[in-house]
């Protein structure tokens, strides 16, 4: 797994968004897991899944996404 990733996913016609801090991991998704919950394999939480293709998955970090969410655990 890569760690600091920065990328540009393309969503809808001629839109991309530039996401940094990111996870990225091998081809490990499919259409329809964006919102899955990753886990290291000590089955901690570590990332949301939210894009994917044949060759990587994008992950954002948890940190990030409680942090942005305002959430606490």
């Amino acid at each position: 797994m890569q760690v600091d990733v920065s990328a540009n996913v393309q969503y809808g016609q001629n839109q991309i968004a530039r996401f940094t801090d990111q996870l990225m991991a091998g081809p490990m998704s499919q259409g329809g897991d964006s919102g899955s919950a990753v886990l290291d394999v000590n089955n901690q939480l570590v990332g949301l899944l939210f894009a994917g293709s044949d060759q990587s998955t994008i992950i954002n970090r948890i940190e990030n996404v409680f942090s942005t969410l305002g959430v606490t655990v």
